[in-house]
């Protein structure tokens, strides 16, 4: 039985990719409020992983329920607005769109009230840090400036989960750690869940995160293996 505490849940899972069975009789588990790494190389599943929990790739077996739904049920489907996600890239668009209406995207998913859509997006881009940017091109930002204005999208559709994947990899060490920072504020205060995907060496030495490594489909032992692992000669491609 699921604890009512537990937020994100795979039982027995197989994921198949073509040929490829990325991951098979998978087990794994992230509870409210917790800050959760699954670290590994590229190619191992990692964003496999993370589109399983959100319902973008289909489980061949098993059990996936995300805040106490499985994930594809037709309730699931409705109360999906309360995961929030963030690409590397935050969101790829060529139109002339504002930082503004970025974070709006998230609003019209909550509501389609004007005044209470532009309460939320401005509440959520006070917390992320980015109000200033507001008014300029999406196109036109940094990295890090990029990923704030993504991470107040997802709060501004009142997402309750934020999932991850790989958001510091086109970051300068100062906007990596800013963005760290923010995360954990965003956890600590908001009481958000956060489970991240990444290669990067670096957010592995931090101690205020619950880490696993990926490997063949399954959680291999952490440690410093884990950080060793990702630091050799061509680990990354």
């Amino acid at each position: 039985m699921t604890n009512r505490n537990t937020v994100i849940e795979l039982k027995r899972v197989r994921v198949q990719r073509g040929s490829r069975s990325v991951l098979e009789s998978f087990d794994f588990a992230v509870q409210s409020g917790e800050r959760v790494i699954v670290a590994g190389k590229n190619g191992v599943g990692k964003t496999t992983l993370l589109k399983t929990i959100l319902g973008l790739v289909p489980h061949q077996s098993g059990e996936v329920t995300v805040l106490g739904l499985p994930v594809g049920s037709r309730k699931w489907l409705r109360q999906r607005r309360r995961l929030g996600y963030v690409h590397q890239d935050g969101v790829q668009v060529d139109l002339p769109i504002s930082a503004y209406e970025v974070s709006e995207i998230g609003a019209c998913l909550h509501t389609t009230n004007p005044r209470k859509r532009r309460a939320l997006v401005e509440e959520a881009m006070r917390l992320t840090g980015c109000s200033h940017l507001g008014g300029r091109l999406y196109s036109h930002l940094s990295g890090g400036e990029r990923q704030k204005v993504s991470l107040a999208r997802c709060l501004s559709q009142h997402a309750q989960v934020l999932i991850l994947d790989e958001p510091t990899t086109s970051l300068d060490p100062a906007s990596r750690r800013e963005l760290m920072e923010l995360l954990k504020r965003l956890n600590e205060e908001q009481g958000i869940t956060i489970l991240m995907a990444t290669h990067d060496p670096e957010l592995l030495t931090r101690e205020d995160w619950r880490v696993h490594r990926l490997e063949d489909g399954e959680f291999q032992p952490g440690g410093e293996e884990v950080l060793l692992s990702l630091m050799q000669p061509g680990s990354v491609s």
